[in-house]
């Protein structure tokens, strides 16, 4: 006859809870850890690469894509953002989880900001990629799934912040990447603000 581990008493049946001292007896699903933050959410796409990639071969489509991925992820991480995931040739980054800085809506603009330039460094130092962008970043709070482990597939915030990043990003007007030797102005409509540090 079974025992209770929790109290030692035989066990008359099979239960979910020990009858006498009420100890679960069936393994029980850790508890999922979330919190409210203020997160950043960015998103960036790479404009015309599903329909370029309808017709190539996977190993060219592969080749392709490979260097963006890796130049994304190191861009991210230098301004201390987390890859939560790549969907094809889309990724999805955030700033403020798990690791939090009081400046992360600063980090993923500047991180922003960086993709674009390195974007124009690899179709200069390979122009068949011929590589062109669109970013949407967002600010607000979300549900952050603490001791998440994206690598794995697992999803670090939800909430309506990652939907509007997502949205401000499929909004954007594709343009190439600025070129790394020369400033571009803004599109219109939109304005910068210069900052000079010494």
């Amino acid at each position: 006859m079974e025992t209770c581990p929790s109290c030692g008493r035989e066990l008359p049946g099979e239960f979910p809870f020990c009858p006498f001292c009420t100890a679960p007896l069936t393994e029980q699903p850790p508890a999922t850890l979330e919190e409210r933050k203020v997160v950043s959410v960015l998103f960036c796409d790479l404009v015309g690469f599903t329909a370029a990639s309808e017709a190539a071969d996977p190993e060219d489509v592969r080749a392709r894509i490979r260097p963006y991925h890796a130049r994304l992820r190191e861009e991210i991480e230098r301004h201390g953002g987390t890859v939560e995931k790549f969907i094809g040739d889309a990724v999805m980054a955030v700033f403020g989880a798990p690791l939090a800085h009081e400046d992360d809506a600063e980090r993923a603009v500047r991180a922003g900001l960086r993709i674009l330039e390195a974007i124009a460094e690899l179709n200069e130092a390979d122009p068949s990629l011929a590589l062109q962008v669109r970013i949407g970043i967002n600010s607000g709070e979300g549900v952050v799934a603490l001791g998440a482990r994206p690598e794995q597939g697992e999803g670090i915030v939800t909430g309506d912040v990652v939907n509007t990043a997502s949205r401000l990003q499929g909004r954007r007007r594709s343009r190439r990447s600025p070129s790394p030797s020369r400033p571009t102005a803004p599109p219109s409509g939109s304005s910068t603000t210069s900052r000079s540090s010494r």
